[in-house]
């Protein structure tokens, strides 16, 4: 089978690999499409740690496909099913998963950095982590994985309706929170950013206010209920908690890097009694309720998806994300094509 394969840092190809057999409690499912982001291009780049990912590397954690097989105890999915799986690979047996927080387990594994990802045309999972798609679309099936970090930083910060939110950062996490934002009926939807393109994207998914970045002290104080920070910078930061209310709630869904600092933070953070909440990736609840909210709410993603490349192009699709002035959400690679 074909897969792409990072063999090591700056180095990777669409090579030929040995197919894969599920065991008992897995299933091989056959990738159809696979997301391309950020973290892609730091695993291609080797800029995570070492324990994150193991080379040769097969990318790919927010994917979707179908059941080619199952092995045993997993036989209450069938051949041709559609399916999404999680990317975090959880034990179920430590505190940490005994207590829900599956994105916190203490026996780290993980879907296209320390195992095979969707970027191989077969994949093998563990059942538990594996979702019917239904009617979802295979589109929505692969913006599942990102969308439920995203959730997770709404479920901590529990907007009520009527609150103003804010979303500092419109990437593709900051777009995803644009749309989400919607089912708390905000009284008012600010998105904050540092390009043009950027902000004409977030007037489109509902932003009443959009907020230039690059202009000297265009960040507004204390307009917002939620923040949710999806930029991933020290002065996205404390733009945040500038924007938040006080009694507000930050939710920081970006990493600024082991080398960031803020200078402003603490005492606003203080001052105004804020609750500030690090959100790392999703727990496997947060998947499950991902996964009805676009089956309740059929389309609510699917016009993210703005570019579409072959498996075997995937350099376009690295270059595209690489470039800050190219307006892209979402970029897919398509095996098969």
């Amino acid at each position: 089978m074909r897969a792409l394969v990072i063999e090591r840092p700056g180095q990777a190809a669409v090579n030929e690999v040995p197919e894969p057999e599920p065991g008992a409690g897995e299933v091989l499912v056959k990738s159809r499409l696979v997301g391309v982001c950020r973290t892609d291009l730091e695993i291609f780049d080797g800029l995570l740690p070492a324990h994150r990912v193991s080379y040769p590397c097969i990318p790919g954690h927010e994917w979707s496909g179908e059941v080619v097989a199952t092995g045993d105890a997993a036989s209450d999915l069938h051949p041709g099913e559609s399916v999404i799986c999680e990317g975090n690979i959880f034990c179920g047996r430590c505190a940490m998963c005994s207590r829900g927080d599956t994105n916190l387990c203490l026996h780290y594994d993980q879907l296209g950095f320390t195992r095979p990802g969707g970027g191989a045309e077969l994949v093998v999972v563990p059942r538990r982590v594996v979702h019917r798609l239904g009617d979802i679309t295979p589109e929505t099936g692969v913006l599942v994985e990102p969308a439920s970090c995203v959730l997770r930083a709404f479920e901590r910060a529990a907007p009520q309706q009527g609150e103003a939110i804010a979303v500092v950062g419109i990437g593709t996490l900051g777009a995803i929170a644009l749309r989400l934002a919607s089912a708390y009926s905000p009284s008012n939807l600010y998105a904050l950013g540092i390009r043009d393109h950027e902000l004409q994207l977030a007037r489109r998914l509902g932003a009443t206010e959009t907020i230039d970045l690059n202009l000297p002290d265009s960040c507004p104080r204390e307009v917002a209920d939620v923040v949710i920070e999806a930029a991933g910078a020290p002065q996205a930061v404390e733009d945040a908690v500038r924007l938040a209310r006080r009694g507000g709630r930050v939710a920081l869904l970006g990493l600024a890097g082991k080398d960031a600092h803020f200078s402003l933070v603490q005492d606003e953070f203080v001052r105004k009694d804020l609750s500030m909440l690090g959100c790392v990736s999703y727990a496997s609840s947060d998947w499950r309720n991902m996964v009805r909210l676009v089956a309740d709410k059929p389309g609510l993603l699917d016009d993210l998806i703005s570019h579409r490349f072959p498996l075997s192009n995937f350099e376009q699709a690295f270059e595209r994300l690489r470039d800050p002035d190219a307006p892209t959400i979402k970029a897919l690679l398509e095996h098969g094509t």
